[in-house]
């Protein structure tokens, strides 16, 4: 059967624009579009969407695998990712805590009997290798999963910096900063730019690492009081996350600090959740809609292009972020 290298060997382009042309995407000549079109029909060339519609498959499902969390945010990003996808006519089944029940190899096992045709991930995976074995393409949201899988995220590193550059600019000398990242603060690119920046300016930073199954509403407050305690001189915290950010907001007032005044705070997040916070918070913000819009996008790439991608294609995609000052700060 027919492949993508031998119509891009008789029209003399790329793979990559071969297959782009054929499913529709990127901008080119009609002359060339043309001359693809021909090949591919003279050569019987079929797409693997075509192949599985022949088959009585529609292969035109995604799904999207979030942490057995509860979270405000996962609603606004699935609902993002939703509209993303069905724009390119791709339905989306998410899966939650039936993915923390069961094993990795369990999942897949189900993935591919729905005929599943891509898996975004916005969950830790435990075993990257697991994945890599997978012949579904797959892209995780927010953290790597070894060199085969693409990610796509904020740019965490300059997240950092933004937030101790902004607290640093407010006088603060003495940080809290606050993850539940679960690979650890070795890992964790927020804290590594935060830190860089607060070296920068002579701050004095100290971390906090709570663990990302930790009930907020019932685990938080004690040990934020903890904190305070143990650094009743802290001016300024970063909490990675909007709702440990909204709690430090809330234990250190019933603890009777006056914010900004004695302690400033800064959270991460999106428009969608600080808009309805009170007060409202200063975050470092995410572009949750571009993240949504790249991450469907590049799935549908990977899912349509039979043929390996270029090297330029799969690579991890990082979505810049900007600072929304609140009354926080």
């Amino acid at each position: 059967m027919a492949t993508i290298k031998d119509i891009a060997e008789e029209v003399g382009i790329s793979k990559a624009a071969v297959s782009r042309i054929l499913n529709h995407k990127g901008s080119f000549s009609s002359e060339t579009i043309g001359k693809v079109e021909r090949a591919a029909k003279r050569l019987n060339y079929k797409t693997m969407n075509m192949l599985k519609q022949e088959n009585g498959m529609d292969g035109k499902t995604l799904a999207l695998v979030f942490p057995n969390l509860i979270s405000p945010n996962y609603g606004v990003l699935s609902t993002l990712i939703e509209k993303a996808a069905y724009d390119y006519g791709y339905d989306v089944m998410l899966y939650s805590s039936m993915y923390e029940k069961r094993s990795e190899e369990g999942f897949f096992q189900e993935i591919k009997k729905r005929n599943i045709s891509g898996i975004i991930f916005c969950t830790f995976v435990k075993d990257s290798a697991i994945l890599a074995k997978q012949d579904i393409p797959a892209v995780t949201l927010g953290f790597k999963s070894g060199e085969s899988t693409p990610a796509v995220s904020s740019d965490d590193y300059s997240c950092g910096c933004i937030a101790a550059k902004h607290l640093a600019s407010r006088g603060c000398r003495k940080l809290l900063y606050v993850t539940r990242y679960p690979e650890g603060l070795k890992y964790d690119m927020r804290y590594k730019g935060f830190l860089d920046e607060a070296k920068r300016y002579g701050v004095q930073v100290w971390p906090y690492q709570v663990d990302i199954d930790m009930d907020l509403q019932l685990d938080a407050p004690g040990i934020i009081t903890e904190m305070s305690v143990e650094h009743p001189d802290a001016d300024g915290v970063f909490s990675e996350t909007f709702r440990l950010a909204s709690i430090f907001y809330r234990t250190y007032t019933d603890l009777g600090y006056r914010i900004p005044q004695d302690i400033k705070i800064v959270g991460y997040g999106n428009s969608y959740m600080s808009m309805y916070s009170n007060p409202r918070l200063t975050i470092v913000k995410e572009n949750t809609r571009q993240i949504a819009e790249r991450a469907v996008s590049l799935l549908i790439d990977l899912i349509e292009t039979d043929e390996p991608m270029e090297n330029e294609k799969i690579n991890d995609i990082f979505v810049p972020v900007s600072l929304e000052l609140g009354q926080t700060s």
